[in-house]
């Protein structure tokens, strides 16, 4: 991957280089719209040379409500408690995503393209909020809950919490059709797709108590499930996440050229 990411970004400067008298740096700009992986999107466009386009750009996901089911964990106060059916708040990156994409255009007419590029965020890639507050007594507030190597309470009001965690900075490569920047002069907009993939790592997850009075948080490495025996059934979602080094990516653009 850091082979092809390095292969990608010299092919393009050295067609950089090859067509620089195009003499099309930046005279061009584009604005536009996204919506993807990314969540929603406002971008701006320049033309390097006929080959070449560069986008710049932040997205943001709106908070997502459903709900989430846990089953059956006791409690260090001796007590149990049913996770079934809680209602969950999801924010995926939190702050949002700043966004750098070079466009390479085999052909100076041509609309498809390859992309590289990066995500840079705070690298929270998703924040969950859980209500148990119809789940528990509030005397059971704050109590520690342990699975396996998953350790977590509500605060004092509560709210169980949970985060998933990537690289801040994310090298994208993919590719697409559509020049954000269009040079005919029969219409100043363009229709863009892309699809690629974002190289985020191994997701990491973190739970976290407040028993002692305080926020800890508790790296999760396992959650595997067992049957009544202690017998490991499945590897669970964490084992599942953290495997995963990529994320797919699909977004859709329209943009429209300013001058």
């Amino acid at each position: 991957m850091k082979k092809l990411l390095l292969f990608a970004a010299a092919l393009f400067w050295g067609v950089a280089a090859v067509n620089a008298q195009d003499n099309m740096c930046f005279n061009h700009l584009a604005a536009g719209l996204s919506l993807g992986f990314d969540g929603i999107g406002i971008h701006v466009a320049a033309p390097a040379t006929s080959f070449l386009q560069v986008r710049a750009g932040y997205a943001f996901h709106t908070p997502a409500e459903g709900t989430g089911s846990f089953g059956t964990h006791d409690m260090d106060n001796g007590h149990q408690v049913n996770l079934d059916d809680m209602p969950i708040l999801a924010n995926s990156y939190k702050g949002g995503n700043g966004e750098l994409f070079v466009d390479f255009f085999p052909g100076k007419k041509e609309i498809f393209r390859i992309t590289a590029g990066a995500f840079i965020n705070s690298g929270k890639f998703l924040s969950l909020k859980a209500d148990m507050r119809e789940s528990m007594l509030p005397e059971d507030y704050t109590h520690t809950m342990t699975k396996g190597s998953v350790v977590f309470s509500t605060d004092a009001d509560g709210y169980g919490y949970g985060d998933a965690f990537t690289w801040p900075v994310m090298p994208y490569l993919g590719i697409g059709t559509g020049r954000a920047v269009n040079l005919d002069k029969q219409s100043r907009f363009t229709f863009a797709f892309d699809a690629g993939i974002a190289v985020c790592g191994k997701i990491k997850v973190r739970t976290y108590s407040f028993d002692s009075g305080s926020k800890v948080a508790y790296d999760v490495t396992s959650a595997a499930t067992v049957d009544e025996s202690g017998e490991q059934q499945d590897n669970g979602l964490i084992d599942a996440l953290s495997g995963i080094p990529v994320l797919p990516v699909v977004k859709f653009g329209l943009f429209y050229r300013i001058f």
